[in-house]
């Protein structure tokens, strides 16, 4: 087992050379359009490949961190959720769950995450996303993982935005080792793209309608998307002949990257539902969470991403299988140059990672939560314990010296 996760770790280099060679730092765009009636969340994937499979995750799953780590992380599901998944299944690059947290990545350059310390770690970003879909209901609660669960000093460099079905939403970035959020009043803007948001938000102040005196240029690279997608939000008006979620396409598609931008996805987060199209199948689908089963007791359901016909494909999902995953991954990678010679047993050792999580009953989840209340409690015992020991030892040495 020891090998085949340094064959894992030795695959996670290799796609960190892959995107720090090809992906364009000009890339991908995201936005939160928030008002009294909606509350949508809207996402290009600029990249080089558009395969990619739609997962439901389900409930009540435990699962260990897929890392090189001497202290992988270890969680049990609390949601379910819906991911967009390029690199197989329980690696996606973003997706919302049951409550209506959305979480989704942007390349960072410069991104710096923390020094390997006491916390465990996830099996990289992708696997950081997964966690938070799984046991996160707010944005709050997403930002204070950072106290448990850490993402591996070498992953590949990202941030990422997130956002709740309270309205709340947050960018959370990893800059010198921290974790650097914007949230509440420091968010102006719930917009990112490829730059830090104190570079984009700093750009966006330079500018005339923003109470400057430069001019918006169309240079099509990260700044001009991130002050585009701030005025189209600025400026939206809700009517019946452009409700949000179709102004969220046009928001996405005033950004795209042409060829580049792959999918186009918008979270009706108010209302549980995803909204998507790809370069490849160019009609508007959707999926509704009220008709998804997240008992872990049932088969996992999937459907290609570049697959089903116009509007609800609720009806069209197909049950997992490990040879849909398989091919994914062997497609993904065999498309990009710098992966196309991974060795088998790696490519096999990712795609077979789903059968390292297990479905648990109610029961045994709460004897794991009660063991994890115990184990917390006894740790706060000792903590006032011992400096109490400590204390009337100190009090009292002589007469018990003595």
């Amino acid at each position: 087992m020891k090998t085949l996760i340094k064959l894992f770790a030795s695959a996670s280099v290799i796609f960190t050379m892959i995107l720090l060679n090809n992906y364009s730092a000009d890339a991908c765009t995201t936005f939160c359009l928030h008002t009294d009636k909606d509350l949508i969340f809207g996402r290009n994937y600029d990249w080089m490949i558009d395969y990619g499979i739609v997962f439901v995750n389900k409930r009540n799953v435990a699962k260990t961190a897929f890392t090189d780590s001497e202290s992988p992380a270890k969680w049990i599901s609390e949601f379910g959720s819906m991911t967009f998944n390029q690199f197989g299944r329980e690696f996606p690059t973003g997706g919302m769950n049951e409550k209506g947290l959305v979480v989704e990545l942007m390349w960072l350059e410069g991104s710096e995450f923390p020094d390997k310390d006491q916390r465990p770690a996830s099996g990289g970003i992708l696997q950081w996303i997964q966690y938070q879909l799984d046991i996160c209901e707010t944005v709050n609660e997403v930002i204070e993982t950072d106290k448990v669960i850490r993402i591996p000093k070498n992953a590949v460099p990202v941030h990422f935005l997130v956002s709740d079905r309270n309205g709340n939403s947050a960018t959370v970035e990893f800059l010198n080792g921290k974790m650097v959020v914007h949230s509440g009043e420091d968010l102006r803007y719930t917009v990112l793209t490829n730059d830090t948001y104190d570079n984009s938000l700093s750009y966006l102040n330079q500018l005339k309608e923003f109470g400057g005196n430069g001019e918006l240029r169309n240079d099509n690279n990260s700044l001009y998307r991130f002050a585009k997608a701030c005025m189209m939000l600025r400026s939206f008006e809700r009517s019946e002949e452009m409700p949000a979620v179709d102004y969220g396409f046009k928001i996405l598609s005033s950004v795209s990257q042409g060829e580049y931008t792959k999918w186009s996805i918008v979270y009706d987060i108010k209302n549980l539902k995803i909204y998507y199209r790809t370069f490849e199948n160019r009609n508007i689908r959707n999926v509704d969470f009220s008709g998804l089963d997240f008992n872990c007791d049932t088969p996992v359901k999937m459907i290609g991403v570049n697959a089903g016909s116009e509007g609800n494909v609720n009806g069209e999902l197909k049950d997992y299988s490990y040879e849909s995953n398989r091919q994914l991954i062997e497609d993904s990678y065999g498309s990009v140059d710098f992966l196309k010679d991974t060795p088998d047993n790696v490519k096999e050792l990712t795609a077979k990672y789903p059968e390292r999580v297990y479905c648990i009953s109610k029961s045994e989840n709460k004897n794991f939560n009660s063991m994890n209340t115990s184990n917390k409690f006894s740790g706060l015992v000792l903590l006032i314990i011992v400096p109490v020991v400590f204390l009337f030892f100190f009090l009292f040495r002589k007469k018990l010296l003595n």
